[in-house]
């Protein structure tokens, strides 16, 4: 699938961003509200105009639109459909991906007991508390097969107890499926808990980029 990188890559929130991701690593974006964080997501899936270059893996993605780029993207707000079911959300994901229509359905199923929520499937996103909705989105977000995941504050509406299992699930896959993964947050903690490497974002740029141990410095335990 190849990793992740971005060269100079500006508009009107980012200036000049320079960026590298491992195949296979996580990288935990954190910064003050308005720094560019989700704008630096956007860009990545495609959904935001910009100048510079965007590579993943050895290919120049571009001039790609968002539906070639095969990413996964969780944003905060979930935007899941509220007139369809748990299943009917998460066949969305796969439409358009190759899959035939006959086996849609049966793969939606895998992904919901990926992430634990299977005996949900017929149920309306109405019906479930919040950290089942964000299962909904993230096995969506896995329809696609994605060669990036991309999670925007996946954790910030949820208590304390449901933001760490949804963490460790998150976690989990990343480290099951071998994705390369890029995570926006606010929360320090989770930052630590979660990351490889951490991008520090203020004013439209990544002012520092590095291992959690030096770039949160004393508030990582030793």
């Amino acid at each position: 699938m190849g990793g992740l990188r971005l060269e100079r890559v500006r508009n009107k929130v980012l200036r000049g961003v320079d960026l590298c991701v491992e195949q296979g690593q996580m990288l935990v974006l954190v910064g003050p509200s308005g720094a560019g964080k989700t704008s630096l997501l956007k860009v990545i899936a495609g959904l935001m105009p910009h100048k510079g270059r965007v590579w993943f893996g050895s290919r120049d993605v571009t001039a790609l639109s968002p539906h070639r780029r095969r990413v996964g993207m969780l944003f905060q707000e979930l935007a899941l459909f509220p007139h369809l079911s748990v299943m009917g959300n998460v066949i969305m994901g796969l439409r358009g991906g190759g899959v035939p229509r006959g086996k849609r359905r049966s793969l939606a199923m895998e992904l919901l007991e990926m992430v634990g929520i299977a005996p949900l499937a017929m149920r309306s996103p109405a019906e479930l508390s919040g950290g089942e909705r964000q299962r909904v989105a993230l096995a969506r977000a896995l329809a696609c097969q994605p060669r990036i995941l991309l999670l925007d504050e996946p954790f910030s509406s949820l208590d304390g107890e449901t933001a760490g299992r949804l963490r460790a699930l998150v976690m989990r896959l990343h480290r099951q499926l071998g994705m390369t993964s890029v995570v926006v947050t606010h929360r320090v903690d989770h930052a630590v808990a979660m990351a490889e490497q951490v991008g520090v974002v203020r004013s439209g740029t990544v002012v520092e980029l590095g291992p959690p141990q030096r770039v949160l410095g004393g508030y990582v335990p030793s």
